[in-house]
């Protein structure tokens, strides 16, 4: 039944992890692509997996394991009614008001019930294993392991295998018999328990459920989990945004941190792999420390250094933390106590990063103050048994000999391990001092007072959060004292002015800067290491567009052709960056810009750091939302150019180039107009999946790409850019046709067509074409 059991397990998180990253595909192009549906997703799926806990706990108090295999079948069973899994693709947000309330209600309505039930597992099931017949239920904790296997299966299996194969409704179906075959294992697991309570003649109702004059845990152990289940979850955030937004924009790359949060789980809570847990915690300090002091100093370079040095230091952390949370487990009678504290924990960690910290830090200053935080709550091991194991100790004569030989080793090894400890001049007292020298050396070069009201809300809350932790992990006043000082130091490290940095500014979408260039004098637009455009600080090149944008690019030349043949009176683009294409505008003309961060339209229309917009010729509007669906709501036939330059790096929002997007385009766009697209991209290549969509709706298709530009032009400011073009008409392109620099995209018999029920991005990514 071991097996039944772990592969039970495995099922249910396998099936968390890719019905959560089904259902967010669907509703990007309900709602456009704002940072808010995904946080709002992700959140609803993390509150949804709390209650599951939450009635995990619930019904294993109130219930004997009887009652709850026969009540939980009824529970399994509901869901079934529902599936297979469908969002309602008519369903129309609220325009007027705030969509999150009715997204919540979308999302419940859809997808609550299926993904409440199966959440119940991880914790339910181990309950019962733990009331077993066999001499591995005493500790049943080491099936969470299991768990989170299928977890990490479902992170890398769903781009790999789910996304490139299936479309959505044939993933909902699969799905739907994953769902059938969990339900029946867990009836299994169900009537094997009342099997065994029917036939055995030493226990009885009463004694299969754990000895209840043992002590429940404290206030203040609950609490230590909490925070310790916070800390990783915090950290995972912190290190995904810093790796994917500031140091390398690379595609998918967010998985890996992840799998490491996840492989964590599994090697700390395995009976079988064990891991130095002394010596992690001992180097964890030195590790922490240099990745504050790096990502204050913004120092990214060279990334084969870099990323790995932060995603070793997050490892260990997410090792030592949950290796921690393992060592400090109570007794199976409060295992599902354990498991709800956890979840709060991981909550609470996805709250502080995604909603929070946006709100009250202008820089990603989370990340820094939360590896603060774990250096200073670190504890050295004293080698004292937890109560658990005294527990055990004292009735190991229950046990078989077996297991009785196994537990004297494993503690023979436990004891060795911690003498060795004791003896190495290599501990945690001595690291963490180092750590914070280092710490402390930094931030002081470095120290001003320019962000200290800026910063005010964050320091409160974040004290208010250590001085938690000083009450709970029974910290000294001095390590308290320090921390406040060192949050007050991180929060005050300032290095904008060596670095150029003019303005700063953040939102949802992250973090936009702008910055001067001394040598060159250009003043641009960042976001993380993406160029959002670049204006010459010179009178007599300030109009002259730069960068994609170049007059003698591509875009460049179609407009020169446009214009040419008067054939522009309405324009609209998707991306505003800094306006750069306002330069091309011209008297008669109007135009609007669809722009989904407000941070970029404020620093676009401030005159003191861009003047594109306020020199065009043309007058403009600017729609702050998502462009698609903005654009869906303008008349029909209401544009005679359409330009899309929404992509940046890795940030691919696939729900507008689906087929069902272009779509909508050239219902915008008159009889003449044309659809073009910046699909510039260091990692990835959408010219396949635009012609195969052409093909589909009988449009045609120009191209030109641009890999290397002359020394001169990139000394002006030009960057290689990749146009494509979309028309009705091949005579709808004018002379271009002709033109050798420009020719239509080559179709092949496997290109993927996108569309809102199916896309595929590890199909289009250059490493594996080029």
């Amino acid at each position: 039944m071991l097996i039944v059991f772990s592969f039970t397990l495995f099922l249910s998180a396998l099936l968390l992890f890719c019905i959560q990253f089904a259902i967010a595909k669907s509703i990007l192009p309900l709602l456009g692509g704002s940072p808010s549906v995904w946080n709002t997703t992700q959140f609803f799926f993390q509150t949804l997996l709390l209650f599951g806990y939450g009635y995990s706990y619930l019904i294993s108090r109130w219930l004997s394991v009887r009652r709850q295999a026969i009540a939980h079948t009824i529970i399994l069973i509901i869901p079934l009614f529902l599936l297979p899994i469908a969002i309602d693709r008519q369903w129309i947000p609220p325009s007027e008001t705030n969509p999150i309330p009715s997204l919540l209600g979308l999302l419940f309505t859809s997808v609550g019930l299926p993904f409440f039930v199966v959440s119940t597992t991880a914790p339910l099931l181990q309950k019962w294993f733990s009331c077993c017949d066999r001499p591995d239920s005493e500790d049943p904790y080491f099936l969470y392991a299991a768990s989170n296997c299928g977890s990490v299966l479902g992170l890398l299996g769903y781009p790999t295998i789910l996304e490139p194969n299936l479309t959505l409704n044939s993933q909902y179906y699969w799905w739907a018999i994953g769902y059938g075959v969990l339900i029946a294992l867990i009836i299994i697991c169900g009537f094997y328990l009342i099997y065994k309570e029917r036939n055995s003649s030493d226990r009885n109702d009463s004694q299969i459920q754990l000895d209840n004059s043992e002590t429940p845990p404290s206030a203040i152990q609950q609490a230590r989990w909490v925070i310790l289940a916070f800390i990783p979850s915090s950290l995972l955030l912190g290190v995904t945004t810093y790796l994917t937004t500031d140091l390398a924009a690379i595609p998918l790359l967010w998985a890996i941190p992840l799998t490491l949060y996840l492989t964590s789980f599994i090697l700390t809570f395995s009976r079988r792999l064990k891991l130095p847990h002394f010596t992690l915690i001992a180097v964890l300090p030195l590790f922490l420390s240099i990745q504050i002091i790096l990502d204050l100093a913004q120092f990214m370079r060279p990334l084969w250094l870099t990323v790995p040095l932060h995603l070793t230091g997050f490892f260990v952390a997410a090792c030592v933390f949950h290796g921690e949370l393992v060592r400090d487990r109570p007794s199976p009678q409060y295992l599902t106590t354990f498991y709800l504290w956890i979840s709060v924990g991981g909550v609470l960690g996805g709250w502080f990063n995604a909603i929070a910290a946006p709100l009250i830090f202008p820089t990603v200053l989370e990340y820094p103050l939360i590896l603060l935080l774990a250096i200073l709550i670190l504890r050295s091991p004293d080698g004292k048994k937890t109560s658990n194991e005294e527990d055990i100790q004292n009735t190991i004569t229950n046990y078989h000999d077996l297991e009785q030989l196994l537990t004297q080793r494993r503690d023979r090894r436990q004891q060795q391990a911690k003498l060795r400890y004791q003896n190495w001049c290599f501990n945690l007292n001595n690291t963490r001092r180092i750590s914070l020298s280092l710490l402390f050396g930094a931030s002081i070069v470095c120290f001003s007072f320019a962000e200290f009201q800026e910063n005010l809300t964050g320091y409160i809350l974040f004290s208010s959060v250590l001085l938690i932790g000083f009450k709970v992990f029974k910290l000294s006043k001095n390590t308290l004292i320090l921390g406040l000082i060192f949050t007050f130091l991180i929060g005050q490290f300032y290095i904008a002015s060596l670095g150029g940095i003019v303005a700063s500014d953040r939102s949802f979408f992250g973090i936009n800067r702008v910055v001067y260039d001394r040598e060159e004098n250009y003043r641009s637009l960042l976001h993380g290491t993406t160029l959002h455009g670049k204006q010459s600080l010179d009178p007599k090149r300030e109009r002259e567009p730069l960068t994609y944008f170049y007059p003698t690019g591509a875009i460049g030349q179609m407009f020169e052709m446009l214009n040419r043949g008067d054939r522009l009176s309405d324009v609209a683009v998707l991306g505003l960056g800094i306006g750069t294409l306002a330069a091309y505008a011209e008297a008669g003309e109007t135009w609007t810009f669809y722009e989904i961060d407000p941070i970029v339209v404020e620093f676009a229309t401030n005159s003191d750091y861009f003047t594109f917009l306020k020199q065009s010729d043309a007058p403009f509007t600017i729609v702050l939302g998502d462009g698609r669906l903005n654009v869906a709501k303008a008349p029909d036939r209401a544009y005679d150019l359409l330009v899309m330059d929404a992509f940046s790096s890795d940030s691919i929002p696939v729900h507008l180039v689906t087929q069902e997007a272009i779509d909508l385009y050239f219902r915008k766009l008159r009889d003449r107009g044309i659809l073009a697209i910046n699909i510039s991209n260091r990692f990835i290549n959408l010219a396949p999946v635009l012609g195969a969509i052409a093909r589909e709706l009988n449009l045609v298709t120009l191209q030109r790409v641009e890999g290397e530009v002359s020394e001169l032009e990139k000394a002006r400011g030009k960057s290689p850019s990749n146009w494509v073009l979309l028309a009705r008409d091949r005579h709808d392109f004018g002379e271009l046709v002709g033109d050798a620099n420009w020719e239509a995209i080559s179709l092949k018999k496997d290109a993927p067509v996108w569309t809102d029920n199916f896309s595929n991005l590890l199909n289009v990514l250059r490493i594996f074409h080029e």
